[in-house]
């Protein structure tokens, strides 16, 4: 086990964030139940030409896939990036208009940005699942969410490259808490997250029996009997 702090959080999180999951409705994914060594890696805030096409070679180079929770304002300066991840056989998603506390924006606000962004998603591929801003939820977003038939997926693991030294750390805090089922959340979208390459590529030279793949994959997987859409 870790023991720098990112490590000891981390540890505490996965059966944490599992256990607290498990009396929670079922309209929210935190982690999947599943005898297959598989995890979902998923990546939120992008598209951004500084860490989107470095992490498509990235994940090409490991045979990984990923699904990508993307912002819409994000998706309308950069279609061509959302193109390449579908191209290269990942998976998309909601992550509304722009890079903000969800709870915080007024319901109508909320359903129109929920539904402008899948718009803008839909040329490209199916749209499944959305993740709010900042992984804070409220019934009323769940339930605007289920009219528009997407379903929450938040994750088990979280890790944000911020440009600074502590980047370094994050793939090997990680490593030890990843298990089967795992929903790995890292985030990309600008400069300053750049770092998330070296990260996500760090991480998938390391793992020796677990396999990432995509949100829809994961659940694809599940035990009988395990909640899913």
């Amino acid at each position: 086990m870790s023991t720098t702090p990112v490590g000891l959080l981390q540890a505490l999180r996965e059966p944490a964030t599992r256990a607290v999951s498990r009396l929670i409705p079922g309209d929210v994914i935190w982690y999947v139940d599943t005898a297959d060594p598989v995890f979902a890696l998923t990546f939120d805030d992008g598209p951004g030409l500084a860490s989107t096409p470095a992490l498509l070679e990235v994940l090409a180079k490991h045979r990984a896939k990923a699904t990508f929770f993307l912002v819409g304002e994000r998706v309308e300066k950069h279609p061509h990036l959302v193109t390449e991840i579908i191209a290269a056989g990942h998976e998309i998603a909601n992550h509304l208009m722009r890079d903000e506390r969800s709870a915080l924006i007024p319901d109508a606000q909320f359903r129109r940005d929920l539904a402008r962004t899948t718009d803008l998603l839909t040329p490209h591929g199916p749209v499944r699942w959305f993740r709010p801003g900042s992984g804070v939820f409220t019934p009323r977003m769940l339930r605007s969410a289920a009219e528009q038939n997407l379903q929450a997926v938040l994750g088990t693991l979280v890790a944000g490259n911020r440009g600074l030294p502590s980047d370094e750390r994050i793939a090997r805090s990680l490593l030890p808490h990843l298990r089967p089922g795992s929903i790995l959340v890292l985030h990309e979208g600008t400069a300053k997250r750049q770092g998330v390459v070296q990260t996500t590529d760090e991480l998938l030279s390391a793992l020796t029996d677990l396999t990432a793949v995509t949100v829809s994959d994961l659940v694809s997987r599940s035990k009988p009997g395990w909640r899913t859409p």
